[in-house]
């Protein structure tokens, strides 16, 4: 079977982590591109477009990706023989503006049409976290197929999958890539604290930019709780990690700091300790007796700052309260809201998770305390790299601030992120002082 047949029906089944799946429906958006004109899928696929069209070949991609510029000739390719044949070619700029976008596009002549993703919006509904990944849509509004990297054969996949849903004639030509694998000679592993289901996916693009900046493959990983995070790190598993103060704190024998994400313009945050709001508990005093559920001994706003606000408040862990280690803070606010336990501690915008609107909020729950101000998660390095390398590396994490729609991308599920400032051990000092008081009480 030749080459590019393979690698068809290898792509049409699809890697499982694939949000969509060939067959499914493609989501209909309506966006802007570069020239402020409206391009709606629904135009051209569907039960009704206006302008019909037999396929439509969406590719995101990003102005910094190496590997989606080394396919631009080939899409360039395919685009002359396939624009007369019922074809529309439509790229979709991942997490980035106009501003970036429109010089580029300028600069390597694209002939189709630009869309600015800015916020991750359409990466979101059609599941990209990778580039190069582009979709072939049918003229149902299907998707027909997909891949995502960069392939050796592409223009012959591309034909092959074109000819199918066309009928026309594929041309007669060559357009294989030259194909990295991996892309460079060096990988970093980037570990990512398991905050919020799927967060360690939506990092992916943070692992392609800095890659791509400093030259190396960086793959994104986790683990399944707090305590099996910490230790991976304890064991120099990563290369490089997100994750809050107190695991990073914990870890600074081995890891440095390199930068502090600030999220929704503060550069702290709080935790709370909050109970149903028909519960007779109204203050801190009231827990005596009662049961707390927190997140883990590995996590600042669901553990260590919820525990100084007891023991501040004259309420001992496990002497004056029964403490409960849930894992995660949704676990928390589930549980308060099933009256499983007394009362919760996590950080402040837990209770989303199962109370969405701020009415909900007010009407379920109540807070009793809010803990002393939470220094931000860290990113870190692993202290033995290659100083030239963390150097490097530093540089292209700050470099993020520059495009907010990443910052967007890695927010799906949490508070937003707005910067990207650099760290020092000195940011560890509310922790050890948290700390230590924490484990003298205790």
């Amino acid at each position: 079977m030749p080459v590019f047949a393979l690698l068809v029906l290898a792509a049409a089944a699809g890697p499982s982590d694939l949000l969509l799946k060939a067959g499914d429906q493609a989501p209909p958006f309506a966006m802007r591109d570069l020239g402020r004109g409206l391009f709606s899928l629904r135009d051209h696929t569907g039960d009704s477009p206006r302008d019909p069209r037999k396929a439509v070949l969406m590719v995101f991609f990003a102005t910094w990706c190496e590997p989606c510029k080394k396919e631009i000739p080939v899409i360039k390719t395919t685009y002359e023989h396939w624009k007369s044949r019922g074809v529309e070619v439509v790229y979709v700029g991942l997490s980035e503006g106009t501003k970036e976008l429109a010089p580029f596009s300028e600069k390597l002549a694209l002939p189709w049409r630009v869309i600015p993703d800015s916020f991750g919006l359409l990466a979101r509904r059609y599941g990209v976290s990778q580039l190069p990944h582009l979709f072939i849509i049918d003229k149902d509004g299907n998707i027909a197929f997909q891949h995502r990297g960069i392939a050796a054969d592409l223009s012959a996949v591309l034909d092959a999958q074109l000819g199918r849903l066309t009928g026309e004639a594929p041309p007669d030509k060559q357009g294989a890539l030259d194909v990295d694998k991996p892309r460079f000679a060096v990988t970093y592993k980037l570990g990512r604290v398991p905050s919020s289901p799927g967060s360690a996916a939506h990092w992916r693009p943070v692992a392609s930019f800095i890659g791509e900046t400093v030259g190396a493959n960086i793959e994104v990983a986790s683990e399944s709780t707090y305590e099996t995070f910490e230790q991976a790190l304890k064991n120099g598993k990563y290369d490089l990690a997100n994750a809050g103060p107190l695991v990073c704190y914990e870890v600074r024998e081995l890891y440095e700091p390199a930068a502090r994400l600030e999220r929704q313009g503060s550069p702290t945050y709080f935790g709370i300790i909050f109970t149903r709001r028909d519960s007779p508990i109204h203050s801190m005093g009231d827990l005596k007796g009662k049961s707390v559920a927190l997140v883990s001994q590995q996590s600042s706003s669901g553990g260590l700052y919820p525990l100084l606000s007891l023991i501040e408040s004259g309420v001992v862990p496990d002497r004056d309260v029964k403490v409960s280690w849930l894992g995660s803070h949704a676990k928390v606010a589930e549980a308060v809201k099933a009256g499983t336990v007394d009362a919760g501690g996590c950080y402040e915008d837990c209770r989303d998770a199962v109370w969405p609107t701020d009415a909900a909020k007010a009407a379920a729950t109540r807070v009793l305390a809010y803990t002393k101000e939470i220094p931000p998660e860290m990113i870190v390095v692993r202290r033995n790299l290659d100083a030239l390398v963390k150097q490097k590396l530093a540089k292209a994490i700050l470099a993020l601030n520059d495009s907010p729609g990443i910052l967007a991308q890695i927010s799906q599920g949490e508070t937003t992120v707005t910067a990207v400032v650099p760290a020092t051990a000195s940011d560890f000092a509310g922790v050890n002082e948290a700390l230590s008081r924490v484990r003298a009480a205790r």
